[in-house]
């Protein structure tokens, strides 16, 4: 390969060379560049990320279709042993077995190699709220309403903007330079540029109607039971005696309908964990016995002696069921200063709230369901908890801090005067590609450290954990994905010379330029097809099941391990990708019209990935208690600052190029009222309705009681989960939807 001229961005003045002051002209520098090839490799970065995701499609439907048992994950093992039938089943394993499956779910689900794509399309919004539960409902009601505004975005880009961007002359290039399709190539003063700020401002009324769709009928329960939770109680008054005597002399016409303490749990539960994996292997290990009459055995250490199975189990069972007696009664002799209260209705619990006078201390505020509770985490007292927030998200932020930088260098170098003969012989291609795919890698790694860090601070709810995952992965997606690297791309390497060499004047109106948004096309590509790909594939949880394969003592242990890693959908997480995505294509979608298309993909493939992931790989969940749907409600107004943010940019990019102009001053005039509106006022809607109500006989009042403490320590382990829908640790009522809005 030759080393060919291209035309470089004069981002510095020197003193003895001056340039067009009418927009930031392209100048021939005769520097040696490694990355060539029309529209700076889109391409050829579309043709690698087809290939690559037509093969790691195939190799899912392939394993999909060796692996699949109609959901039934822990009874087939026993007789199907492959290591995939785990991974690529059609449902949670043995909790799919027994629930409620009409006849249309069962069509759904097949055995052919490609029919799991239509079982998709065919699923209902029904079938989907009963087997994964509304938050699941919800997440796909907003990914269909970001789809509809992206349509429309897209329809704008390419049909209007395209055009009008490719007919100027401001930088005088061929048709076959990305540059062309580009903002930059309209001089800064061009009368078609009021089509740019008209549209950008046009999208702001778009997407809030749109949107106010998403968020007009929210998934919660049909009848809200009032539960408070009590918090900060003294030790000595840590009884129920205590707390009832308290609401009843100070409440005396209210009935107290049920009240229980929160203990810490975190032994036991690791008892009971370990038990009902020697449980289950030695009902394996009976039952392979008579059966067979061969033993099993098993190896308790990696170095150690094989042992017969059925006699080590049966001793382990013994003593670990001793343990968990000791353990259960050391935790109900030392309750935390937790407790919840259920009282008759909603109303009642907000009237108890609001009248109650401080008693030594105690915060009352509503309970959020028994499944939203992560009961292990209620024993880290709050000042632990905020020491520890404060010294994780320091530690995270210089982590990933540094986390961004490799996508800025690999351009940077991209664009180096001097470089090796060496490299002369290393593909066009390659160098087109890896930039992106750098970037894409580093920002899959991010979410995956914000999620462990995240567990790491213990919080006390499912929602709160999700909602601080969702806020901390979208504003670094950001940063690396769009702010870095609009600024590093356009300017780094001008900003080191304008340090370096005080004599040279900085360009700051070159700093903005979108012709350089190429690389934003790649990484939206990579995106949308190496990375939805790979999600549903699912490498991170299929190493960890390989792992504890690795970890079992005997293959009796492996139908409990297969079980035991069904996690349930990380919805911050894939509201966080989906958000970067979004942001990146509406803040470049009229700068970089052929961004649109492909931020149109992307959102259309994530849809079908996680619609097969929520129903047919994932656990239920419910996150949507009393007061719920924030991370749904927080979701929908990211959207919203997206178009805020391609406000900002054009508003910029109009300020630099321009100067301060009528259409300056209208668009930054649009941004503090996007601002204003979407972000202080928040009008759209304004209020959340009531609670809705049912009969006092027909509401099923759920027990704020942790899973541990509700199994029996003599029974054996059950094949049906021990929690009933949605993971709740009690009784929950069906799902609807109210017509009622999510509080934005």
């Amino acid at each position: 390969m030759t080393y060919t001229n291209i035309m470089s961005i004069s981002l510095i003045t020197n003193s003895s060379n001056s340039t067009d002051d009418d927009g930031c002209m392209l100048v021939n520098t005769t520097q040696n560049v490694i990355i060539t090839g029309a529209y700076n490799g889109i391409p050829q970065t579309l043709i690698l990320n087809l290939v690559s995701w037509t093969f790691l499609i195939a190799l899912f439907t392939v394993l999909r279709r060796t692996a699949w048992n109609y959901g039934r994950m822990a009874l087939v093992q026993r007789t199907k042993s492959r290591w995939t039938n785990l991974f690529y089943r059609g449902g949670d394993g043995d909790a799919l077995v027994n629930r409620r499956r009409s006849a249309d779910e069962v069509h759904n689900i097949d055995e052919g190699f490609f029919t799991w794509l239509p079982a998709v399309f065919r699923l209902t919004r029904e079938q989907v709220l009963a087997k994964c539960g509304p938050d699941a409902v919800h997440y796909l009601s907003f990914q269909r309403h970001a789809i509809t505004l992206m349509f429309i975005v897209t329809l704008v880009s390419i049909g209007l903007i395209l055009p009008i961007n490719f007919q100027g002359t401001n930088l005088n290039v061929d048709s076959s330079t990305f540059s062309r399709t580009t903002l930059s190539n309209l001089n800064g003063r061009s009368s078609w540029l009021w089509v740019h700020t008209l549209i950008s401002i046009s999208f702001l009324p778009i997407s809030v109607l749109i949107m106010r769709r998403c968020t007009g009928r929210k998934p919660v329960p049909t009848s809200m039971t009032g539960t408070i939770m009590i918090t900060n109680i003294s030790k000595a008054d840590r009884t129920e005696n205590t707390i009832r005597a308290y609401f009843a002399n100070n409440f005396p016409h209210i009935q107290i309908v049920d009240l229980r303490l929160a203990y810490n749990i975190n032994m036991l539960n690791e008892v009971q964990e370990k038990k009902d994996m020697v449980t289950e292997a030695l009902i394996y290990t009976d039952s392979y016995f008579k059966k067979s009459g061969k033993r099993i055995t098993v190896k308790p250490t990696w170095c150690g002696p094989e042992l017969d199975a059925l006699e080590y189990y049966s001793n382990e069972e013994k003593r670990l069921k001793d343990e968990a007696k000791r353990c259960r009664a050391m935790v109900l002799n030392d309750p935390l200063g937790i407790a919840f209260l259920t009282l008759p209705s909603y109303q009642l619990a907000e009237h108890v709230i609001s009248n109650f006078s401080l008693h030594y201390g105690w915060v009352l505020s509503h309970a959020t369901n028994p499944s939203d509770i992560i009961w292990e985490n209620l024993s880290v007292q709050p000042g632990v908890w905020y020491l520890k927030a404060i010294v994780v998200n320091v530690f995270l932020f210089i982590v990933l801090f540094f986390l961004t930088t490799p996508a800025i260098i690999v351009n940077l170098f991209n664009t180096m005067v001097a470089k090796p003969d060496s490299l002369g012989k290393i593909s066009t291609v390659i160098f087109e590609f890896l930039p992106t795919l750098l970037l894409w890698t580093m920002a899959a790694v991010m979410p995956a450290i914000v999620a462990f860090s995240d567990k790491f601070l213990s919080h006390w709810t499912k929602s709160q954990q999700n909602y601080s995952i969702m806020t901390k992965t979208v504003s670094f997606l950001l940063l690396m994905t769009l702010i870095l690297p609009s600024l590093g791309l356009a300017s780094a390497e001008a900003f080191l010379r304008w340090t370096i060499d005080h004599d040279n004047s900085m360009r700051w109106d070159c700093v903005f330029l979108p012709d350089k948004g190429a690389f934003f096309v790649n990484y939206v590509i990579t995106s949308g097809l190496i990375g939805t790909a790979l999600e549903l594939i699912r490498f991170p949880e299929l190493f960890l099941y390989v792992w504890y394969l690795l970890q079992s003592k005997s293959k009796a242990e492996k139908s409990y391990v297969k079980r035991a890693i069904l996690y349930e959908f990380p919805f911050g997480v894939h509201y966080a990708w989906s958000i970067a995505i979004f942001s990146i294509t509406m803040v470049y979608s009229l700068a970089c019209p052929l961004i649109s298309p492909f931020g149109l993909m992307y959102m259309m493939l994530k849809h079908v990935g996680d619609k097969h992931n929520l129903y047919f790989a994932y656990g239920p969940s419910d996150m949507s208690g009393v007061g719920g749907g924030r991370i749904h409600a927080t979701a929908v107004r990211l959207i919203r600052v997206s178009v805020l943010l391609l406000l900002v940019n054009m508003a910029a990019w109009a300020g630099l190029r321009a100067g301060f102009e009528a259409r300056t001053i209208i668009l930054i005039m649009a941004s503090i009222v996007a601002f204003g509106t979407f972000l202080l006022l928040s009008p759209f809607p304004s209020c959340t309705p009531p609670a809705p109500l049912q009969e006092e006989s027909s509401i099923r009042f759920p027990e704020y009681v942790a899973p541990a403490l509700t199994k029996p320590i003599d029974s054996p382990p059950s094949s049906t989960p021990t929690t009933p829908d949605y993971g709740a640790s009690s009784p929950v009522t069906t799902h609807s939807y109210s017509p009622g809005p999510i509080n934005i």
